[in-house]
């Protein structure tokens, strides 16, 4: 009688042992299976079907840059190009190595290059259209959401060259720099290709159809302009002290000066603007600041906490601060407050306004 107890309380025993080494065997089997291939979410689903995704992880965007793409994630580090779809799982991948890698992503289009280097890859969420060599060192490169991509480079005998490409990647037009050195380029829609310059007296604003080769406007400014871009009302020049708007015929319609600030975050959207503020290079009071196209202050507010990334997206605004995603309306009205990772570096509102914040390896969505 004893011994048959025995071997009965025996059986569980064996069954807890056997269970134990088969998650031990799970463990390592998750532990070897490459992130790239999927990792830990490609088996779950083999095993118990598709839990969803409210995270991704990556091998490293050190010194890169991560941008939202159809609900996926795009990542441009030093070490490749590596793209997600909304499930976390890799969709592609393009290794290189990259000293100063940056990305340009709008809609379903995005463009990676070294500056300096000497090639542009051209892509979409679902794989790579071209990668796109050139003669002469690349200066920038933007894409908009139709697929037109604009690539600045310099150019022997000009102040550099401006080439614009469709979304099968064919060059459809070329414009060479006579004065002012091309610091970036802006295709809008289909038709208008918008270029800042810089030169000795100061900065340029050009604007040209993408049918002829003469200039259709210009706006010259004593100053720096560090950047330009298509807004419903027009365009808004970005400066080191203020906001300018131009009209159609980059004629200035309005400005919006912040001398008493240093600009250390600027997000425009064709229909809305957000400003970053802080009363120190490093450090001190944080101001957000909120403008309509046509430069009206829509809200304001301080902060005191360091903002450490800004995302604008139609009538939303997301801040990574203190190791939190606060997301607010246009007039700056709190929707959401989130802890996030607190190796967060970077910040993105999503198309269905959940906020994506990105870490070096890993990024995590708020907001569902």
């Amino acid at each position: 009688m004893k011994d048959g107890t025995k071997k009965k309380k025996k059986i569980p025993r064996l069954l807890g042992t056997v269970f134990l080494l088969a998650m031990a065997v799970l463990a390592v089997t998750l532990a070897v299976r490459s992130q790239q291939e999927g990792g830990i979410r490609a088996l779950w689903r083999e095993m118990f079907g598709d839990p969803g995704t409210d995270e991704f992880f990556f091998e490293s965007a050190s010194g890169g840059q991560v941008a939202d793409m159809d609900m996926g994630l795009a990542v441009a580090a030093g070490s490749g190009l590596y793209v997600y779809d909304k499930e976390g799982e890799l969709t592609f991948s393009r290794l290189y190595s990259y000293q100063d890698p940056a990305m340009a992503v709008e809609g379903d289009y995005g463009a990676v290059w070294n500056v300096g280097g000497d090639k542009v890859i051209f892509f979409t969420k679902k794989g790579i259209i071209k990668e796109l060599s050139f003669e002469n060192p690349v200066i920038s490169a933007s894409v908009n959401d139709l697929g037109y991509l604009a690539v600045c480079t310099e150019e022997s005998g000009y102040y550099g060259s401006v080439t614009v490409y469709n979304y099968e990647a064919t060059a459809i037009y070329r414009w060479y720099a006579g004065s002012g050195r091309v610091l970036s380029a802006k295709v809008g829609g289909r038709d208008r290709l918008l270029v800042v310059t810089v030169g000795i007296g100061g900065s340029g604003i050009k604007l040209m159809g993408l049918d002829s080769e003469t200039t259709a406007a210009e706006y010259t400014y004593e100053g720096l302009i560090i950047d330009a871009a298509f807004t419903d009302a027009g365009f808004v020049a970005v400066t080191d002290n203020k906001l300018i708007g131009l009209d159609g015929e980059l004629k200035v319609d309005w400005e919006y000066g912040f001398t008493d600030r240093y600009l250390t975050h600027c997000s425009i959207r064709p229909g809305a603007i957000a400003l970053g503020l802080s009363d120190y290079l490093v450090g001190g009071h944080k101001r957000i600041v909120t403008l309509s196209a046509e430069g009206v202050e829509t809200a304001v507010m301080e902060l005191t906490g360091e903002i450490t990334d800004m995302s604008l997206m139609y009538d939303k605004v997301a801040v990574l601060t203190g190791g939190e995603a606060i997301l607010y309306d246009r007039e700056l009205n709190e929707k959401g407050r989130y802890e996030c990772d607190p190796g967060a570096e970077h910040i993105v509102i999503r198309d269905d306004s959940t906020v994506l914040c990105a870490g070096t390896f890993s990024a995590y969505v708020y907001g569902k």
